[in-house]
């Protein structure tokens, strides 16, 4: 081999060496730029900007497709912000860069555009002069295009294939980046969904109280009252003191009701007020477990209060057990305090629906539901170190199938109106939690749910 030959070798591979570095410094930087970003309008930003200068070129712009409205959008632009908002029919635009690169799926170098030909329309409206320009298609594994990359007018040069590499290389990570944000915005949508089901769930059953004191109020003393104003003879030889006492006497029970009246309102009212602020939280992605020191027996107690309306007009009686001797450690209230809720709702409309349904005979004396606090501070959980609450109902019991899926994604539910969606919200409860959730069931024999909670939590600080 000659010297000439030998220079020349070493001239290529010092070339190749140079753009080694410079594709290894591309994908440091715009790693660094990328990956540190959780808003898409960043990505697009830093992309663009760490493209562009790799490349040498001071004007570009990305642009993604909208899979709705099936158009290529400038969402980004440096040099022509004339531009952003701006959209391109790929399938219409035969001359266009963009929309060629689009479909093709395959970058396009313009390196002369006054000999090459170009779509002159977005120069009309910005006043620019293209001169030169790079198209690199967006594209993610398994070979779909979301978008393009778009570097016009490189300074001092024109564009090369070395350059191509290079914004290929930064294309490729920044079109995994909008894609793994993407797929994070759908699962943030679909875990919203999941909550909204929850909430949704839980305003109907904060509705209920309010629901059943409309229509005891209604039932069991403005009706009657009525009747019996209406029975009043006012031509018997009564005095006005007489006739004052009588009415008296009759609105008296409506009295001595409507406190209790007024509690279950407002009760059910602040609920909801509860649920509708919680339902923003995690829209803005502010949910979360809020840990602190409780009594847990006035907890249940406060949500008993709104629940015995309900089991009264259905001749269920509440028993509770254990309350006296609560502890105090760190939970978050509102989560247990609406568990506990859920699962005697779930007792209460499970009997109610098995009489219904013909599966339970109707008892004069009524049902019973039991609400159990027991604690053991000897131990480690969850063998010990624990406070559990148990729920218990002398229904018809849970079908094996329903048994079988409860707690799971996949839970169903046979009581009428019913969606599963109670159960699976106790179970992210005792998740939330580090606790544990089970239940045990006979048909004929009724139910028993339990949410066993850690004794020791990390304190929220808020």
């Amino acid at each position: 081999m000659t010297t000439g030959n030998r220079d020349w070798d070493f001239e290529i591979l010092q070339q190749r060496l140079e753009m080694r570095e410079r594709q290894i410094d591309a994908v440091h930087r715009v790693s660094a730029a990328l990956f540190s970003k959780s808003d898409l309008d960043s990505i697009l930003r830093e992309t663009l900007h760490v493209g562009l200068e790799v490349v040498g070129a001071p004007v570009g712009s990305i642009l993604l497709y909208d899979k709705d409205r099936r158009r290529l959008i400038f969402r980004y632009v440096v040099g022509k912000s004339a531009l952003i908002g701006l959209e391109i029919d790929p399938e219409e635009d035969i001359d266009g860069k963009a929309a060629t690169a689009f479909r093709t799926g395959k970058s396009l170098l313009t390196v002369n555009t006054h000999k090459e030909g170009y779509n002159a329309r977005f120069d009309r409206a910005t006043g620019f002069r293209t001169e030169s320009i790079m198209t690199i298609p967006l594209r993610i594994m398994g070979g779909e295009t979301i978008g393009v990359m778009q570097a016009l007018n490189k300074e001092g040069s024109e564009f090369t294939g070395e350059d191509q590499e290079l914004m290929e290389i930064v294309g490729s990570l920044a079109a995994t980046s909008i894609m793994n944000f993407r797929l994070a915005e759908e699962a943030k949508l679909a875990a919203v969904a999941r909550a909204m089901g929850d909430l949704g769930h839980d305003i109907k059953n904060a509705l209920t109280p309010v629901e059943t004191t409309v229509s005891t109020t209604l039932d069991a003393f403005i009706f009657p009252l009525l009747d019996d104003l209406e029975s009043i003879d006012f031509n018997t030889t009564d005095t006005i003191e007489e006739y004052h006492e009588r009415v008296l006497s009759l609105i008296e029970p409506l009295k001595d009701w409507i406190p209790e009246m007024q509690q279950a309102m407002a009760d059910g009212c602040s609920d909801i007020r509860e649920m509708v602020s919680e339902i923003a939280d995690y829209i803005k992605g502010a949910q979360a477990t809020n840990m602190q020191r409780h009594d847990i027996g006035l907890v249940l107690q406060e949500k008993l209060r709104r629940l015995r309306v309900v089991a009264q007009n259905r001749r269920v009686k509440i028993h509770v057990e254990g309350l006296t001797e609560a502890p105090y450690f760190p939970f978050d209230a509102r989560l247990v305090g609406r568990a506990i809720s859920n699962l005697i709702n779930n007792a209460l409309n499970a009997i109610k629906d098995a009489v219904m349904k013909g599966d339970l005979e109707y008892r004069k004396e009524g049902f019973n539901i039991w609400l159990r606090l027991s604690t053991n501070h000897e131990g480690e959980f969850p063998v010990g170190n624990y406070c559990q609450l148990e729920v218990q109902d002398d229904g018809h019991g849970i079908p094996d199938v329903v048994l079988a899926s409860l707690f799971t994604p996949n839970t169903i539910s046979t009581t009428i109106g019913g969606t599963g969606i109670g159960t699976r919200f106790i179970k992210s409860v005792a998740d939330s939690h580090g606790g544990e959730v089970g239940v045990v069931s006979e048909l004929g024999k009724g139910a028993r749910f339990w949410l066993k909670l850690p004794l020791e939590q990390e304190i929220t600080v808020r």
